[in-house]
């Protein structure tokens, strides 16, 4: 039975676990460097305030707002830096200049201290006095210690997945190493007599079809930081692509097989799984491009039967192997995010089958982003792929498209 793209997200969420430790998963120290993209293996634990002391938001004037005088007058009793806090305690009734992120200074009566800063280009500097705005509301431009985050406090959660913004979070709570979960490692391969690898093209055979999937796949993993393994060209023979896949998952966490999913006489993959002591959980997905997917299992190893058009391979993988592998990793998976557009053409449509247009984004001055198809049509055709800014998604309960309908569109980047 062909399922529904729901269904089929649903399916595999069921079928997928994060692997454990005793699962030959170890944990390993990583440098905060290189850290990038790496699931945290345990939860984070803030081991100081940050920032560590009250500071300045702004370059400006430092002062105790209930000090301040009717005028708005206060004299200038020194100065602080970032890196060079004020050298004496804070004097009640004054002013400081103050520079972005500097300490804020502390007063002997500490009621008097500095709550409030002034941005510069708002006052006025009358001899050694400063004039403060006069609408100036206690606690402007005062950044208090532990702002960012308390000592003590989850910083982020086992199972994130480390960006740029964990590296800074990391680096600012003074953490050079951390402790992540190693990478997944998937095997990648691909059938059909017809193909030739790009080393061997053209010498393979003078009518071979140059693989373009293996590559694009061990990119899609490298890029969302997983090991692959090449397990090259497996022809179409159900002993030979049982072979392989059973080797492949008696050394990887996961199998990626493009190729001899659909179920034709020469479509192996399915059967080749079961051959090999595997379980198939579905096949068929009614979605395009990408109807063929399947899913199985051999011993504890998720196999993806991914289909053998490039397109439809690159927007299965990022559709639904790309949360799989998410969860398989440990790391906490998202939702697809799908943000509203407006549809720029009309189509025909068939109710019940999800479509995933190629699509660019181009402004308008009448609301949402207009998406327009990019490339020619066909599940074949890479460069629709090539500078196209996401997919538009037509669900399954619409009928035909027209042109200003908001759709759904899935960014790619």
């Amino acid at each position: 039975m062909t399922l529904s793209f729901t269904e089929a997200q649903q399916r595999i969420s069921a079928a997928v676990r994060a692997l454990t430790e005793s699962e030959s998963r170890p944990l390993a120290d990583c440098p905060l460097a290189d850290s990038l993209g790496a699931v945290l293996a345990t939860d984070l634990i803030a081991p100081k305030d940050v920032p560590s002391s009250d500071c300045a938001a702004v370059d400006g004037y430092g002062f105790c707002h209930a000090t301040l005088p009717p005028d708005h007058c206060l004299p200038i009793s020194g100065q602080a830096q970032a890196g060079h806090p004020l050298p004496h305690p804070f004097k009640a009734g004054s002013a400081i200049a103050i520079t972005t992120g500097a300490p804020m200074p502390q007063a002997e009566n500490p009621q008097h201290s500095p709550d409030t800063i002034a941005m510069h280009e708002d006052c006025e500097i009358i001899k050694d006095k400063v004039r403060l705005p006069a609408n100036i509301k206690k606690g402007s431009n005062f950044r208090p210690k532990g702002e960012n985050i308390q000592k003590g406090e989850t910083a982020l959660k086992q199972g994130t997945k480390i960006g740029a913004a964990e590296i800074g979070l990391c680096a600012a709570m003074g953490f050079a190493e951390l402790s992540v979960m190693r990478a997944l490692r998937v095997g990648v391969l691909s059938t059909g007599d017809e193909l030739c690898d790009v080393a061997d093209a053209p010498d393979a055979h003078p009518n071979g079809l140059i693989d373009s999937n293996r590559p694009m796949l061990m990119a899609l993993l490298k890029a969302d930081r997983h090991h692959s393994t090449d397990g090259g060209i497996i022809k179409d023979d159900r002993t030979a692509t049982s072979q392989s896949l059973q080797n492949l998952a008696s050394t990887h966490d996961a199998v990626l097989v493009s190729g001899g999913s659909a179920g034709g006489s020469e479509d192996h993959t399915r059967q080749a799984i079961r051959h090999a002591g595997g379980t198939i959980h579905f096949a068929g997905i009614n979605i395009k491009p990408g109807r063929p997917f399947a899913m199985g299992q051999i011993g504890n190893c998720p196999i993806f039967c991914l289909p053998g058009n490039p397109v439809a391979v690159f927007v299965t993988y990022r559709l639904l192997v790309a949360d799989a592998l998410t969860r398989l990793s440990g790391a906490r998976p998202r939702p697809l995010l799908r943000l509203p557009v407006q549809c720029g053409f009309s189509a025909a449509h068939k109710q019940g089958r999800t479509d995933f247009v190629r699509v660019v984004l181009r402004d308008s001055d009448k609301g949402l982003p207009i998406a327009i198809p990019h490339g020619r049509f066909g599940a074949g055709v890479l460069t629709s792929l090539t500078g196209a800014d996401g997919l538009l998604e037509i669900s399954a309960d619409k009928g035909h498209v027209k042109e200003g309908d908001e759709c759904a569109f899935i960014p790619l980047r």
